[in-house]
């Protein structure tokens, strides 16, 4: 075990700091057990922070939940989408960074905390994450999850704002992917004449 351990130590050493980890990245070192006890021992020892199950952070720097977010999808081959608050922070319709990022997959949900705040993988259906991740994607997917009780003047007036510069392409497909009520309130804000 300690020859394992120490196998594992060194491939760590050898990543930078901030690289997220993952069990598979040992495959053929020992078994699925062996490895995932190694790591969890690196975790106790500070060479590691372990974020949620089987998913690790090279110790020594903080990264932004957005790239974790992306390192995760990517690792594990799966889509992601933000949706509500964090749609709408990467819109730049709120300056405020949520305490929860929300992302939409069809991956395994997970609920990880980094530092103070929480990234939050639910699952969801393809046709949420056929929406483009475009402007009018990402609005859909905000509206979506937040709910039409919670459209204000303020959000409709970004809104229309966001809509001046949509790619044409992506929103005739997202449109025909939006629940009924979004279709017909982005479809009014898009044709009322500019200002």
């Amino acid at each position: 075990m300690n020859s394992i351990h120490r196998q594992i130590g060194t491939k760590i050493e050898r990543l930078n700091t901030g690289d997220l980890v993952f069990p598979v990245d040992f495959r053929g070192v020992d078994s699925e057990d062996a490895i995932k006890m190694s790591l969890s021992r690196h975790a106790k020892e500070n060479r590691l922070e372990r974020l949620w199950h089987g998913i690790y952070l090279k110790a020594g720097k903080v990264l932004a939940p957005e790239v974790i977010a992306r390192a995760i999808a990517k690792k594990e081959n799966v889509r992601i989408r933000p949706a509500g608050q964090s749609a709408l922070y990467q819109l730049g319709m709120t300056s405020t960074q949520p305490s929860e990022l929300t992302y939409l997959t069809d991956g395994e949900p997970r609920n990880i905390k980094i530092g103070n705040q929480r990234l939050i993988f639910k699952s969801t259906t393809a046709k949420k994450l056929s929406l483009s991740d475009t402007t009018s994607g990402l609005l859909v997917l905000a509206l979506d999850e937040l709910g039409k009780d919670q459209v204000t003047e303020k959000l409709t007036a970004q809104i229309t704002e966001k809509l001046k510069s949509i790619d044409p392409k992506a929103w005739s497909k997202d449109l025909q992917l939006a629940a009924g009520w979004i279709y017909n309130l982005l479809l009014k804000l898009h044709q009322q004449p500019t200002k």
